[in-house]
């Protein structure tokens, strides 16, 4: 279950997420020189960027935010939301098939992982987070 006060965000905000996303599969297809879709390989490869970029601009980050959260808004069938708990931080609402609701924190993951290195993989982040939402009801 979703922790702690969220916000939706609007659908215009909504779509400029949608936006930032593609330019940072854009981004990532120039760095990879391969096609790259919204899924977990590309995860891989955007592990490999941030590896290669120790101290992104502000704008970059949020490329980065928006294309995680979009892999998880489009394969978990999530929503876009601010959480207002000890700060305002993008997240994605997705639901859980027990039922509920689980909160990805998307933007607190990329900042642990500018600061952890690959002991905060992406592409590792998205497979845990992945079995959360997968996990059934309690018999």
């Amino acid at each position: 279950m979703a922790e702690g006060p969220v916000e939706f965000l609007s659908p215009e905000w909504a779509r400029q997420m949608v936006e930032l996303a593609e330019r940072a599969r854009a981004g990532l297809v120039s760095f990879s020189g391969q096609d790259v879709g919204y899924d977990s390989a590309a995860l891989h490869l955007l592990d490999e960027w941030i590896e290669r970029m120790p101290s992104p601009s502000q704008e970059l980050r949020l490329l980065w935010v928006a294309f995680l959260g979009e892999i998880f808004r489009r394969r978990h069938s999530g929503e876009w939301v601010i959480h207002q708990e000890n700060g305002r931080r993008l997240a994605v609402l997705c639901p859980t098939d027990s039922g509920g609701v689980h909160r990805v924190e998307v933007a607190t993951q990329v900042a642990n992982r500018l600061a952890n290195g690959l002991a905060d993989s992406l592409a590792l982040f998205y497979a845990r987070e992945s079995i959360l939402l997968r996990q059934p009801r309690d018999l």
